[in-house]
C-alpha cells in the first residue's frame, strides 16, 4: 500500500530507515515545476530554446538502511554490493510510463532525430525523482521519474563511459569521466558543487557508502573522498590500471574490493574502508597469462558481487570468446551435471571466468560449477555477474546462467549445440551447488545462448535478462525442495511481458500505448515474442544498428563492443530498462 504523507519542504534531506524489507512508502507532493529551457527528449543538449512548466506530483521515496530492499536504485547493479536485486513485487497488469530517447514522442516508428548512442556500461540510476544516464559526448542528463521529460543536462566534458551514483542526504549525483575528473552535481539542477583530479581516465563507477565516495582511474591509484567536500581521506596505490568497478562489504570493519589490472597479472584487492590499508589481494587463480583472457584487460565494466551473509565475493573476468565453444563431449559443449562440471573446470582454469573468493582472507572458497560463457562480438567475452537475493529468512542465495549439456539435450538430438547450453541456475552459496530453474528458453520470453548471457537483476521472485534484442522477464512460483536437480525438473516459474526492442511494422493492428496483445513479430525474421511491450515499430532491426559500435577494450579501440553488460535497474515499481540502441524504457504496475 502506498501512504501517501504531505511533505512541506521537498527539499530536505531526511532519510528515515525502516526495519522490514516489505513496507513501501513514500513522501508525496503535488507542486508546480519551472524547468529551465531544456530541450525534447534525444535532442541534443545544446538545442536549448524555451521554458515549460507542468503540474506534477512527486514521489519522494524514504530511504532504507538495508541493502536489498533499497527503494531507489542509486548506484551501480542497484547497491554498494552491487547484488543486483530489490526486494519488491511489480503486480500486473503493467503500462508504459514513457520512453526515453526512443521514437517520437506519441508516434509508432524508428529513433527519432537527435537519437543518442548511449554507452554500454552506462546503466540508469534514479534519486530525487529522475533517472540519471551519461554519455560520450560528456553530458550527464536528468530525465523525470514521472514524464519522462527531460529536467537538466550538464556538460563535464571527456567521455562519461560508466554509471553514476546519487546520495540522497547530499542530494547529489557523482558521475566520472575520461577527462580524469570525479563531478558532484546537484540533483536539482545539475549546477557543479565540486570536483576531484582522479589523475587518469576514470572507466569504472563511483563507490558510494555512507559518508564517503569511492573512485580509482587508469593510473592505478584509488581514492576515498568525502562526499561533501570531495576532500581526499586517503589513496591506496594499486600497481596496476582501475577499470572494473569497486563493491563494498560491512565486514571486518568495512571492505573495499577492487579489481587491478596488474602486469603481467590481474588480480583482486580488499582494502580496509576506513584507512585504504590492504587486507589481502588474490592473484592465483585469476594468474593467468593475459592471451589467455582474450583481450588486454581481465575486468573491463566488470564489478564484484558480495553476500554479506556467506562472508564471499564473486569475481567475473573475460576470455577468449573461442572458450565458449570448446569442452568436454559431444559438439564441444559443457557437461552434464554440478559435479561434472566442476570436475572440468578444476582441471581447464582457462575455461574459468567465475571466481568465488572468501572476503576474509581472498582465497578461493570453492569451484563453482559455471563454464566460461558470455557475450561478445570480438575475440573475447564476459559472462554476466551473479544477482545475490536476499530470503525472507535472512539467508541469501544467488541467481546465474550457467552451462550444462542438458539444457540443449532436451531438444532430443546428439549432437547438441554448445551454443544452446545456456541456463538459468539457482545457487547455493554455501556450498556452490545449482539447481535448475526453468527458463522458458526461446519460447517467448527468454532468448539465451551461450554466446548471448545477457545480465540479470531481480525483483522479489520476478528474473530479468537484459538481452540485446528483448527484456525477457520471468517469476519464481515455488522453490520446493524436491523441484530443480535436473532441466527436465526445473524450480517452476511463469513467464511475464517480454519487452521487445523493435517489433515489426504492419503488425498487431490492436496495440496501444506500446503494448502488442498478440505474439509480436520482429524485424528480419527473427523469432515471435509473447504478447507484450514493444519500443520501436519498424521493419529494421534497431538492436543491430546500434550494438555494434568500437566501445570495447579502450586499448584496441577497434575491436566491437560486447554490450550490453549491464541488467535493467528496478526503483519505486518501475523497471528502467536502457537497451542497446540507448534508448530508456520506463514500465511497471
Amino acid at each position: 500500500m502506498r501512504h501517501r504523507i504531505l511533505a512541506q519542504k521537498p527539499r530536505s534531506s531526511v532519510v528515515l530507515v525502516i526495519p522490514t524489507l516489505l513496507t513501501l512508502l513514500f513522501l508525496s507532493l503535488t507542486q508546480v515545476v519551472t524547468h529551465a529551457p531544456v530541450p525534447e527528449y534525444g535532442v541534443p543538449f545544446s538545442g536549448l530554446s524555451r521554458a515549460s512548466t507542468i503540474t506534477q506530483t512527486l514521489y519522494l521515496p524514504i530511504v532504507m538502511s538495508v541493502q536489498s530492499g533499497a527503494l531507489e536504485w542509486t548506484q551501480l547493479a542497484g547497491n554498494p554490493q552491487r547484488t543486483a536485486f530489490v526486494h519488491v513485487d511489480l503486480p500486473k497488469p503493467w503500462h508504459v510510463r514513457w520512453i526515453w530517447n526512443g521514437p517520437s514522442r506519441g508516434v509508432d516508428g524508428g529513433p527519432a532525430p537527435g537519437h543518442l548512442r548511449l554507452p554500454r556500461a552506462v546503466q540508469p540510476i534514479t534519486g530525487d525523482q529522475k533517472v540519471y544516464v551519461g554519455h560520450f559526448d560528456g553530458v550527464v542528463r536528468a530525465i523525470s521519474e514521472i514524464t519522462g521529460d527531460l529536467v537538466w543536462s550538464t556538460y563535464i566534458g571527456g567521455q562519461i563511459v560508466n554509471t553514476a551514483a546519487y546520495d540522497p542526504i547530499a542530494r547529489s549525483l557523482y558521475v566520472g569521466s575520461t577527462n580524469g575528473r570525479l563531478y558532484r552535481l546537484d540533483a536539482s539542477d545539475g549546477a557543479l558543487r565540486g570536483s576531484f583530479d582522479a589523475g587518469g581516465e576514470i572507466h569504472m563507477a563511483p563507490l558510494l557508502v555512507d559518508d564517503t565516495i569511492y573512485i580509482g582511474s587508469t593510473n592505478g591509484m584509488f581514492y576515498a573522498l568525502d562526499k561533501f567536500t570531495l576532500r581526499q581521506k586517503w589513496v591506496y596505490s594499486a600497481d596496476g590500471a582501475l577499470y572494473g568497478s569497486p563493491a563494498y562489504s560491512s565486514r571486518y570493519g568495512g571492505l573495499v574490493i577492487i579489481l587491478v589490472e596488474g602486469d603481467p597479472r590481474p588480480s583482486v584487492h580488499a582494502l580496509q574502508a576506513s584507512n585504504g590499508t590492504r587486507r589481502w589481494v588474490q592473484n592465483h587463480v585469476l594468474g593467468f597469462d593475459r592471451d589467455d583472457f582474450g583481450s588486454n584487460l581481465a575486468f573491463l565494466d566488470t564489478y564484484p558481487v558480495v553476500s554479506e551473509v556467506h562472508n564471499l565475493v564473486i569475481v567475473r573476468t573475460y576470455r577468449s570468446v573461442e572458450r565458449q565453444f570448446t569442452g568436454e563431449g559431444y559438439s564441444n559443449t559443457a557437461p552434464s551435471t554440478p559435479a561434472e562440471i566442476r570436475r572440468f573446470i578444476a582441471r581447464n582454469r582457462d575455461f574459468q571466468s567465475f571466481y568465488v573468493l572468501d572476503l576474509g582472507t581472498g582465497a578461493e572458497r570453492y569451484v563453482a560449477p559455471v563454464a566460461v560463457g558470455g557475450i561478445g562480438d570480438g575475440i573475447w567475452s564476459i559472462g554476466p555477474q551473479a544477482v545475490i537475493k536476499r530470503l525472507n529468512n535472512g539467508d541469501e542465495i544467488a541467481y546465474v546462467l550457467w552451462r550444462t549439456r542438458q539444457a540443449c539435450a532436451w531438444m532430443g538430438f546428439p549432437p547438441c549445440d554448445s551454443r544452446d547450453d545456456t541456463t538459468l541456475g539457482e545457487m547455493d552459496l554455501a556450498t556452490g551447488n545449482i539447481r535448475f530453474v526453468q527458463d522458458w528458453r526461446n519460447q517467448g520470453t527468454m532468448r539465451i545462448h551461450t554466446d548471448e548471457q545477457s545480465p540479470l537483476s531481480m525483483a522479489g521472485d520476478m528474473i530479468l535478462h537484459a538481452h540485446w534484442m528483448t527484456l525477457g522477464i520471468l517469476r519464481i512460483t515455488d522453490r520446493a525442495a524436491s523441484y530443480g536437480n535436473s532441466y527436465s525438473n526445473p524450480i517452476p516459474t511463469e513467464e511475464v511481458y517480454p519487452v521487445t526492442n523493435s517489433m515489426l511494422v504492419d503488425t498487431c493492428p490492436a496495440r496501444r500505448n506500446h503494448f502488442c496483445p498478440e505474439s509480436m513479430r520482429l524485424p528480419a525474421g527473427e523469432p515471435e515474442q509473447d504478447p507484450g511491450f514493444y519500443i520501436y515499430y519498424t521493419d529494421q532491426m534497431q538492436y543491430d544498428l546500434w550494438w555494434h559500435s568500437s566501445t570495447g577494450d579502450p586499448r584496441n579501440p577497434d575491436l566491437p563492443s560486447a554490450s550490453p553488460v549491464r541488467s535493467a535497474a528496478i526503483s519505486n515499481r518501475t523497471i528502467y530498462w536502457k537497451t542497446v540502441d540507448g534508448a530508456i524504457i520506463a514500465l511497471g504496475p
